[in-house]
């Protein structure tokens, strides 16, 4: 007989979400940092990088598909 280990699923990295994310708007675009925050940690309740991590993140991101950034972080 056989012993299986338990696998634990793989956990996707805040890069992919943030990625994920950003596949919807088209160049072009200006997408919300607090909205794609929100959404990235909404799909990843088990990340561990700051904001100012994924606010890097999204900023990299986007200007690789060419999309303006709104830093709208601190607005309520």
């Amino acid at each position: 007989m056989d012993i299986q280990t338990p696998v634990r699923p793989a956990q996707t990295t805040a890069k992919e979400l943030v990625r994920e994310v950003l596949l919807g708007p088209q160049p072009g675009a200006i997408i919300s940092v607090k909205a794609t925050i929100t959404a990235v940690r909404e799909r990843g309740l088990y990340l561990h990088e700051t904001d100012c991590q994924l606010v890097a993140m999204i900023v990299d991101c986007a200007t690789k598909r060419e999309l303006f950034v709104a830093f709208d972080v601190r607005e309520s």
